[in-house]
C-alpha cells in the first residue's frame, strides 16, 4: 500500500465533528443551550454535505457556442 499525501480539509473536518459530537455527548457548554445548538449543527452540517455533493458541470460540446447551421 502505497502512502498518499495528507488531506487537510478532510483532516479539519474530521476533527471538528469529532468536536462537536463530544460536545453534544457531554451536555454541551453552560452557556450554550443544547436545545438550539444541536439542531442548528445538524442544519448546518446537512446544508454542507449537500453542496459538497453536487456534481460539478463541465462544459460539454453542446453547451458551448451555438453553431452556425445555415
Amino acid at each position: 500500500m502505497q502512502r498518499h499525501p495528507v488531506d487537510l480539509l478532510s483532516l479539519i473536518a474530521g476533527a471538528l465533528v469529532l468536536g462537536l459530537g463530544l460536545l453534544l455527548l457531554s451536555g454541551g457548554l453552560r452557556g450554550l443551550p443544547m436545545s438550539w445548538a444541536g439542531p442548528a449543527v445538524a442544519i448546518g452540517l446537512g446544508v454542507v454535505i449537500l453542496v459538497a455533493a453536487r456534481p460539478e458541470r463541465r462544459p460539454s460540446e453542446d453547451d458551448s457556442a451555438p453553431h452556425d447551421e445555415a
